[in-house]
């Protein structure tokens, strides 16, 4: 099984573990062999993180029960609190190094950052949302670095909304709306995207477990039909509202991925971006009308390999297959391939 081992997380405390793997490039290329070994297939292009420390956008937190926040360790069900992450981005280390006391009713806090702007999102149970609702409202300005602050989803503090550019467009993001926690990666990713999509010359192009639009509307902004669908309702709201602010027409769809059925909609390209899990029967479904292509991306090589297989089945072939180094210093990795059909 194929493992790489994350940074510790209390590196700043202790001043490093012997066990951190600190060569990036010996990172990679265990990442890669993971990946041609999953696919059976060379990879065409490996794209390495600018960064590799510092770069992510978006961390999650729990309480540990004594006010401070911290990552849950593999497979367990503890807290280790930090002080600052080596692999935040360090806007958000500052906002964590301002976190007051959280209280024990906190679920989770999320740290979301542009690189300028940083939201914290206070996610709890419906039961105490009221209670920490009115614990955040009376924070101190100092609190959490003067971040904006969202419980729950809704504003306590600031603008909530965090602005992100990709590929031309702005995004304005919900607090509970996904983004890619690698900007500099996301934007790499999405231009080959939009490069694989514009060999085929679409008309039309079906975007599944679209999230806010971040593969698709740039394509929408090229002049090309495109049809989303996604599940979640604050990503489908920011989607549809970034559509409308920039002009662009575009039909998103609230609903599941897997509930797509051949003929929902009509398309020659489809952009495939599922969680962890898989596309699964979703990729029979699609390929039925036939398109030209599936744009296909995945953060778990041994799904993307399933569903490379059920494709390959309906007649489509796997032509290119990249690997974005989105997550260094971890286990994961983000992969990038292009199916096309059959003459």
């Amino acid at each position: 099984m194929f493992s790489v081992h994350t940074i510790c997380p209390v590196q700043s405390e202790c001043g490093g573990c012997p066990a951190m793997e600190r060569d990036h490039a010996a990172q990679l290329l265990r990442k890669k062999q993971w990946v041609e070994r999953s696919l059976n297939r060379a990879l065409d292009k490996t794209t390495a993180s600018p960064l590799t420390l510092g770069y992510r956008a978006r961390v999650r937190l729990v309480p540990d029960g004594n006010g401070r926040l911290g990552f849950h360790p593999p497979r367990s069900h503890s807290v280790i609190a930090i002080s600052d992450c080596p692999v935040a981005h360090p806007a958000i280390n500052s906002c964590l190094a301002a976190a007051p006391s959280i209280p024990t009713q906190v679920d989770h806090v999320a740290f979301r950052t542009n690189g300028a702007e940083v939201v914290v999102a206070i996610e709890t149970h419906p039961r105490h949302r009221d209670k920490i609702r009115s614990w955040a409202s009376q924070l101190q300005d100092a609190d959490f670095g003067g971040a904006a602050l969202a419980v729950n989803g809704k504003t306590v503090r600031g603008e909530t909304k965090l602005s992100l550019m990709v590929a031309g467009i702005e995004h304005r993001l919900s607090p509970g709306t996904f983004f890619q926690v690698n900007l500099a990666m996301n934007a790499s990713l999405v231009a080959a995207v939009l490069e694989a999509v514009a060999g085929f010359s679409p008309s039309q192009v079906l975007d599944a477990y679209a999230g806010a639009g971040n593969l698709s509307l740039p394509l929408a902004a090229r002049g090309i039909a495109v049809t989303q669908i996604e599940s979640h309702p604050s990503a489908c709201a920011d989607a549809k509202a970034t559509a409308k602010r920039h002009g662009l027409k575009v039909d998103t769809r609230r609903q599941r991925a897997q509930d797509f059925e051949a003929g929902d909609a009509f398309f020659d390209v489809a952009i495939v971006d599922p969680p962890r899990a898989g596309a699964g029967a979703l990729i029979p479904r699609l390929l039925m009308t036939r398109p030209a292509a599936v744009i296909m991306i995945s953060c778990n090589p041994p799904t993307l390999a399933r569903d490379v297989r059920a494709a390959e089945k309906c007649g489509y072939s796997l032509q290119r297959l990249e690997m974005f180094d989105m997550f260094p210093h971890t286990e994961h990795t983000e992969c990038f391939g292009v199916l096309v059909r059959g003459r």
